[in-house]
């Protein structure tokens, strides 16, 4: 597979699964305290601040398993 293709496929799963985690943060919190937790609820500027995170985390990680080379490896001695 072409580099730039892994890359471009490791942004926009990285992206999906920070929006994701965010709803599934929101279905922990309903599950666990009946919190009644909705996007709207929320916030829009809220979401995206929760959701950027853990997609950068998802981004690290699928970085390593899928050998994009976006981060680098360490030091060069």
């Amino acid at each position: 597979m072409d580099i730039g293709l892994k890359r471009a496929l490791l942004v926009i799963l990285s992206l999906a699964g920070g929006v994701a985690g965010v709803f599934g943060i929101f279905a922990l919190l309903n599950f666990a305290y009946d919190a009644r937790v909705t996007f709207e609820r929320y916030g829009t500027t809220y979401f995206v601040l929760t959701a950027l995170p853990l997609a950068l985390l998802i981004g690290v990680w699928l970085d390593y398993f899928m050998g994009t080379g976006i981060l680098p490896e360490g030091k060069d001695d």
